[in-house]
């Protein structure tokens, strides 16, 4: 999920790539365990109902253009077609509390495997070049990276908060000072907005406010001051290339602010945000994205769509709330450690994406389709408790 170009996950060409060759498989054991204990109620919550809503728009614009939009992040409707695929896997195929355990040890070594380039990157070439930030073909802009390491951070603590086997702690923990490393180094101004807002999430939900946030911090903050150029000397403190950069978004949102005077209701049509945006500008040289992902949504798909995504990060979170309710009720600290997690990872999302076009991280999504399992696999076990004391779930709990 953190990687942008790996030369062994993205291996091949065409329809012959190693991630594809593993989505494939995906399906594959997606259709055995359906034929082993039935088919799934895919539409049974809102947020897959609305996320094959959003997808509906997206491709019902992308007809409407016939022609294959270009993104430096790839083309939409291909990405919207592959979050398909890994909605059907992850909703099929997570359904015990063990195979969550493994799925969210593997999004959290994900994200420490390619913090991994990022710290030897900057290790590399943080002393050939003034203010340098690692980031390229491996892991994509560090922007990006960020964001998906911070929805990566808050999983990973909160598990190691409640986790009691020494085992995954040091695990986990490895993982959270790696990643964290990683972030520092990125210099991601948006990443650290995003890491504030969840830390005070944190402090707001937590019982042990001051050891926890203290915890937190000493994860997260030492690293970054060990960097010159860390994401919060640039907030704070901006260069000339930072500053451009703030202009460049100002420019694009005035652009695509009148993209969504123009049409608000279809928008300019999946994709053509970069394509357009000079002529919204009056600036035939720009050519960038909007760097807000509601703005971009709501200039390329319109305000209908917008609403659909903001419901759609709403019943997550309320989802995940829910998972985290059954989990405390039923004594459950894993699940609802993860849960509580991910709803603080929401937080981060919704303020890190004000400054990014982040519609399509493959983390973020990775969120929503998730929730549908965490949720399901956690009434399971809760069903299962409640037979065993000889009570019923009230149905307050349903999905």
């Amino acid at each position: 999920m953190p990687f942008y170009r790996h030369q062994i996950l993205d291996a091949g060409s065409g329809l012959f790539t190693v991630v594809k060759a593993v989505g494939a498989l995906g399906l594959v054991a997606s259709a055995i365990n359906i034929a082993n204990h039935g088919i799934p109620d895919y539409l049974g919550s809102r947020q897959a109902r609305l996320f094959f809503a959003i997808a509906g728009l997206a491709a019902i614009s992308f007809l409407r253009f016939g022609r294959p939009p270009q993104l430096e992040i790839g083309s939409p409707i291909y990405i919207y077609a592959s979050m398909t695929v890994f909605f059907v896997i992850i909703v099929s195929l997570v359904d015990t509390p063990e195979k969550v355990k493994w799925v969210l040890l593997v999004a959290l070594a994900s994200a420490a495997f390619a913090s991994l380039y990022i710290l030897r990157e900057f290790q590399q070439y943080h002393l050939q070049f003034l203010d340098f930030r690692p980031g390229g073909k491996v892991v994509g802009d560090a922007n990006y990276f960020s964001l998906a390491a911070m929805l990566a951070v808050p999983i990973g603590y909160f598990w190691f908060i409640a986790e009691r086997r020494p085992v995954y702690r040091w695990a986990i923990l490895g993982a959270l000072v790696i990643t964290s490393l990683a972030i520092a180094v990125s210099g991601s101004r948006g990443g650290l907005l995003a890491l504030i807002a969840f830390i005070c999430f944190v402090i707001r939900r937590s019982h042990h406010r001051l050891r926890n946030s203290c915890i937190l911090m000493l994860l997260l903050i030492p690293p970054m001051l060990l960097v010159s150029r860390n994401p919060i000397v640039r907030l704070l403190h901006p260069d000339v290339a930072a500053r451009m950069g703030t202009q460049a978004r100002y420019d694009t949102w005035v652009a695509g602010l009148r993209m969504v005077r123009d049409r608000p209701i279809g928008g300019i049509g999946l994709g053509e945000f970069k394509p357009t945006v000079g002529v919204y500008a009056e600036n035939p040289r720009l050519a960038k994205m909007a760097h807000n992902t509601y703005l971009e949504l709501a200039s390329e798909l319109g305000i209908p769509c917008l609403i659909l995504y903001l419901w759609l990060i709403l019943e997550t979170y309320r989802s995940l709330g829910r998972t985290s309710e059954l989990a405390r009720r039923f004594h459950s600290p894993l699940l609802n450690s993860v849960a509580v997690g991910m709803q603080g990872g929401i937080i981060g999302f919704l303020v890190s994406s004000f400054f990014l076009s982040a519609e399509y991280v493959k983390f973020f999504w990775f969120y929503v389709f998730f929730s549908i399992a965490l949720l399901r696999v956690t009434r399971r076990w809760a069903l299962r408790q409640m037979k065993g004391q000889g009570g019923t779930l009230a149905p307050t709990y349903s999905v």
